[in-house]
């Protein structure tokens, strides 16, 4: 269901696009593709001058090459536009750190701590962040194989804690009630 209307009129200002789409690789591995893209409906000032309206004022790429454990193993990351030029995607090389970084419960702490304030890109931050859970939905039948392993999602959010219904009646084994 969507939103209900607008109480009021109003004039569209700004728009934020992040696509992600994971593929499975003939190598076992899996790539996770992400782009972030910022666009204004009216001209807007930037470094060198005005932008144009429709014109991208961010345009990012993230690729995270992951393992059947969700572990980064190989990333590649692009700047196309950025209100600073070429300011903006000399930062993009440092987003090989991630390699060795493992998707899960922590994983947005990892590009705080990598990345965080002048260490790295507000908006590929942003990107990587949520590319995190797109890359556990791909690779869920994966992550979810071993049947002597709680699954990853099970207290993550509030309709799988682990004393609520849903993981009584889909994961027995890992219901736990409340003390």
């Amino acid at each position: 269901m969507p939103l209900p209307p607008p109480a009021c009129t109003r004039e569209a200002s700004h728009q934020r696009s992040i696509t992600i789409n994971a593929y499975a690789r003939s190598d076992g591995l899996w790539d996770i593709e992400g782009q972030l893209t910022d666009a204004w409906s009216a001209p807007i000032p930037k470094a060198d001058g005005l932008l144009p309206a429709g014109e991208p004022m961010h345009a990012m790429w993230l690729r995270l090459t992951v393992d059947r454990t969700a572990t980064i193993v190989a990333v590649q990351a692009v700047t196309d536009a950025g209100p600073y030029g070429g300011a903006c995607g000399a930062i993009a090389p440092d987003y090989a750190q991630l390699v060795g970084v493992r998707i899960a419960r922590g994983y947005r702490d990892a590009i705080r701590r990598l990345f965080g304030r002048t260490a790295g890109c507000t908006h590929m931050n942003e990107l990587a962040g949520a590319m995190g859970s797109a890359a556990l939905q791909a690779l869920w039948n994966e992550l979810t194989q071993d049947p002597d392993e709680k699954p990853f999602s099970i207290d993550g959010c509030h309709a799988l804690k682990s004393s609520g219904p849903q993981v009584a009646r889909f994961f027995p084994r890992w219901f736990r009630r409340e003390a």
